[in-house]
């Protein structure tokens, strides 16, 4: 008997090891990439089905956002992107909100609606066969759609005054790497905890808009006062989004040093999201 339970145990905790393999992962969501595919664009048109301007309101939604808080923040209360320079077009300290707001919008998107991604699709939960591993997936995928839309809105405004098309721009998809790692490992971890704790939905979005205000988007990251740099660091957004301006509105390169920690600790944070979903998924239909 003793010998069974320690097969069954080494078996289980082989099985848990598997999981954390970041070979096994990319190959299991490589394999389902159509399905993926297919379930992205889905949950692009539900979204804006029956809606009279479609998807133009992907477009339509964060100018809003934009107008209103470069008004407040830059008209208003006189924020600076260069403090140096008291007669800062408007439009430059719109773009480079607009660039950390697409950045910032991609993870709130995602991470605000995986809580209820497994209790709203219970037919997917009862199909045995069914991967729903990708439906966190499909999720980043609609989310990166809406951020492609709005990067097409910030370099057709360039022509307007928001600033020339650096060439430092090719090293923007670079910076979506450790985005959408992060993005994944927690909605991963959101949706697998938001079918046994229904109430998560409500906390993480009060810490998602916290983040957004502890994060250097409608203010830039030199106006923090010296004693709160130390704990800005800690924000593995803040390095995201900081990039984001680097090559989209300085004209620079990223800081290497900073891709490479948060990408590294993005990559941890999906694996271990990944795993936790793969290994608790079986429990999800005795929930629901």
């Amino acid at each position: 008997m003793s010998s069974v339970s320690t097969t069954y145990s080494s078996r289980q905790a082989e099985s848990a090891a598997s999981l954390l393999n970041p070979v096994r992962m990319i190959g299991n969501l490589w394999h389902r990439r159509g399905l993926i595919w297919q379930f992205a664009v889905r949950e692009v048109q539900g979204r804006y089905k029956g809606s009279h301007l479609g998807v133009f309101w992907a477009m339509l939604n964060p100018l809003m956002t934009l107008a209103v808080f470069t008004f407040v923040f830059s008209a208003v209360m006189g924020v600076r992107w260069n403090r140096a320079d008291a007669h800062e077009n408007f439009m430059v300290y719109a773009a480079h909100l607009f660039i950390r707001l697409i950045a910032f919008n991609l993870f709130s998107e995602s991470v605000n609606r995986a809580p209820t991604l497994i209790t709203s699709n219970p037919n997917y939960v009862k199909k045995v066969v069914f991967p729903l591993e990708i439906l966190p997936l499909s999720l980043i995928g609609s989310a990166l759609f809406h951020a492609a839309l709005s990067l097409v809105v910030l370099l057709v405004a360039s022509a307007f005054g928001a600033g020339p098309l650096q060439p430092s721009l090719i090293f923007l998809p670079l910076c979506f790497v450790p985005l959408v790692l992060l993005t994944a490992g927690f909605s991963w971890l959101l949706a697998s905890l938001g079918v046994f704790l229904r109430d998560i939905g409500n906390v993480v979005s009060v810490l998602v808009q916290l983040l957004f205000y502890l994060t250097p988007i409608i203010y830039p990251a030199s106006n923090v006062p010296g004693w709160a740099q130390g704990i800005m660091r800690y924000n593995p957004m803040a390095m995201i989004v900081d990039n984001f301006g680097r090559v989209v509105n300085d004209g620079t390169q990223p800081d290497w040093t900073e891709l490479g920690i948060i990408t590294l600790i993005s990559a941890c944070v999906a694996i271990v999201g990944y795993a936790w979903f793969m290994k608790i998924k079986r429990a999800f239909a005795d929930v629901i």
